[in-house]
C-alpha cells in the first residue's frame, strides 16, 4: 500500500475529532450486545414456560444468536474494511434493534428464533466494528489502551446482563428484556450516526467484496459450530459428525478461495507471520480454558455445594470486577512496555486459577471458587488487550477490520468449543463409573457415588484445560512485534 493510500485509509476510518466521543459510540454499541447476551440467559426458563417448550429447545434461542454472530464476524469485518466503520455499525445496530423488537413481539418460538437470527446478524456487524472505532479513535500507538477500555464495557454488559434480565422479567415480563436491549442499541445507532465521520476516499473502498468467499466462510463456521453445539443433544453421533465433516469440506474450499482471489475475506498469508498465528492460537486456548470454568463451575456450586442461583452468580462478580480493572491497565502498560509480559503473565494467571479449580471436591472451602475465578478473569483481562495488539501490530491497516472480526470470532468460539469438550470429558468419566452419561442426572442431594463421579470428571476436565493453557502461555513467549503499516 502506498503512503498516500495508507494515509487516506486512516482518515477514512477516523471516527471523529473527539476520541472520547468516538469511544462512547464503541462502548455503547458493544454494551448493547454484551447486555443482551447476559440478560437472555436468565429468561430462557420463562420463554420455555410460555411457549410450552423444553429447556434444550429453548437453549437454541441463544445458540442461534451465537452461531450467527460467530459465522458472520469475519465477513462483516471485511465489509467494514471496504465500506467504513460508520455505515456498518449504524446498520448493525438498526438490524439488532429490529431483531429485538421481533423477539419481544413474537407469538411463537419460531418467530422468536427468527428475531434472534436478526440480532445475531446485527451483533456480528457491531462487535468487530466497535473495536476498530475505538482503536482508530486513540491511534495505533494506544491500541492496547483502546482494546482494554472496550473490554470494560464487555465485562459490565456480561455482569449487568443477568441482573437486568432478572429485574426486568420480575416486574415487566421477559419480553421487556428485548425492549430494553433494543433501546440501548437505538441510542447507540443515533450516537454513531451523529458522531462518526462517514468520509471515505481510500483505495480499499474500491475493492470487491468476495461474496463467494463469504458464503464459504459462513458455511464453514456455521456448520462447524452447529455440529459442535449438537453434541450437547446427540452426543458424538452420526448427525453432528456429518455436519462437522461438511464444515471441513467447506473450510477447504474457503482456504482455496482465499489463496486465489485478489480480495479475500481474510488474508491467509498473514499466518506465515509466526507472531500472528501463534497469538491467534494462544487466544483461542485461553478463551477455551476460561469458558470451561464458566460452564462447569456453576454445576459444582449448584449441585454439589447446594448454592441458590443468586449465590452462584455472586462467585463471578469479584472476578468480573477484577477483569474490568486489569483490562485497561494492561492495555495501557503494554503500549509502553510491550505485549509479551502481559500475555505470558495473563496466561499464567488463568493456569493458576484452573489448577485451583482442579482441586475442588465435596468438602472444599467455600472461598475456593471465588479465589480461583479471580486469577482466571484477571488473567484474561491482562492477556486479551496485549494479545490483540500483538496480532494487529503485524496486520496491514487495510486488513485490520477483518482481522478484528476474526479475533472476535475466536473469542465467541471459545465457549462453543469448551462446553461440549468439558461435557464430554465429565460424562465419559461418569459413564466409566457406572452412571448415566448425562449432566442433567446430577442434582443436589444425589447419591454420594454419583456426585463423586461428577467431581472426578470435573477435576480431570480442569486438569486437561490447565495443560492447554500452559501451552498457550508458551505460545505467548514470542517477542513483542514491530508495527507493520
Amino acid at each position: 500500500m502506498t503512503q498516500n493510500s495508507e494515509t487516506s485509509y486512516k482518515k477514512s476510518n477516523k471516527a471523529t475529532s473527539s476520541p472520547w466521543l468516538a469511544f462512547s459510540v464503541a462502548a455503547l454499541a458493544i454494551m448493547s450486545s454484551a447486555l443482551d447476551r447476559g440478560a437472555s440467559n436468565v429468561i430462557l426458563p420463562n420463554i420455555a414456560e410460555e411457549f410450552v417448550s423444553d429447556i434444550p429447545t429453548a437453549q437454541w434461542i441463544n445458540t442461534t444468536y451465537l452461531l450467527m454472530v460467530a459465522a458472520l464476524l469475519l465477513p462483516m469485518g471485511r465489509l467494514t474494511d471496504i465500506l467504513g466503520s460508520k455505515k456498518v455499525i449504524v446498520s448493525g445496530l438498526i438490524v439488532f434493534l429490529f431483531g429485538g423488537i421481533a423477539s419481544a413481539l413474537s407469538p411463537s418460538i419460531e418467530i422468536l428464533l427468527s428475531g434472534r437470527v436478526l440480532q445475531g446478524i446485527g451483533g456480528a456487524m457491531v462487535q468487530g466494528t466497535a473495536f476498530i472505532i475505538a482503536i482508530s479513535a486513540f491511534g495505533e500507538r494506544q491500541r492496547g489502551k483502546a482494546v482494554g477500555l472496550v473490554l470494560i464495557f464487555v465485562g459490565l454488559g456480561n455482569v449487568a446482563g443477568p441482573t437486568v434480565g432478572g429485574l426486568v422479567t420480575t416486574y415487566a415480563g421477559w419480553r421487556s428484556v428485548f425492549i430494553v436491549t433494543s433501546l440501548v442499541s437505538a441510542a447507540g445507532a443515533l450516537l454513531a450516526f451523529l458522531a462518526l465521520d462517514s468520509h471515505r476516499t481510500n483505495q480499499i473502498s474500491n475493492s470487491k467484496f468476495d461474496w463467494y468467499g463469504a458464503t464459504l466462510c459462513v458455511s464453514t463456521l456455521s456448520s462447524l459450530l452447529a455440529g459442535i453445539a449438537m453434541t450437547a443433544h446427540f452426543g458424538w453421533s452420526l448427525i453432528p459428525l456429518s455436519v462437522i465433516a461438511l464444515s471441513l469440506v467447506s473450510g477447504g474450499l474457503f482456504v482455496w478461495r482465499g489463496l486465489v482471489t485478489d480480495s479475500p475475506i481474510l488474508d491467509l498469508q498473514l499466518f506465515r507471520r509466526p507472531i500472528f498465528g501463534l497469538s491467534i492460537l494462544s487466544n483461542l486456548i485461553c478463551f477455551v480454558g476460561m469458558s470451561s470454568a464458566l460452564f462447569l463451575l456453576p454445576f459444582y456450586l449448584k449441585y454439589v455445594q447446594g448454592y441458590p442461583p443468586d449465590k452462584v452468580g455472586s462467585v463471578f462478580i469479584p472476578a468480573a470486577a477484577c477483569m474490568a480493572i486489569v483490562s485497561p491497565l494492561s492495555g495501557r502498560l503494554s503500549d509502553r512496555f510491550g505485549t509479551r509480559i502481559f500475555t505470558v503473565g495473563g496466561s499464567l494467571l488463568v493456569t493458576i486459577g484452573l489448577i485451583i479449580l482442579s482441586t475442588l471436591d465435596e468438602s472444599s472451602n467455600g472461598l475456593l471458587p471465588y479465589i480461583a475465578m479471580i486469577p482466571i478473569s484477571a488473567g484474561m483481562g491482562a492477556f486479551y488487550g496485549p494479545n490483540n495488539s500483538a496480532i494487529l501490530a503485524v496486520t496491514p491497516t487495510s486488513n485490520q477490520s477483518a482481522v478484528i472480526g476474526f479475533i472476535n470470532l475466536i473469542r465467541n468460539s471459545g465457549s462453543l468449543i469448551a462446553i461440549p469438550i468439558a461435557a464430554t470429558i465429565v460424562t465419559l468419566v461418569m459413564s466409566s463409573m457406572g452412571f448415566e452419561a448425562n449432566l442433567s442426572a446430577v442434582n443436589y442431594g444425589s447419591e454420594t457415588e454419583l456426585i463423586s463421579s461428577f467431581i472426578k470428571g470435573m477435576r480431570i476436565s480442569f486438569a486437561i484445560f490447565t495443560s492447554a493453557t500452559l501451552i498457550g502461555m508458551i505460545l505467548s513467549l514470542c517477542p513483542t512485534p514491530k508495527i507493520i503499516p
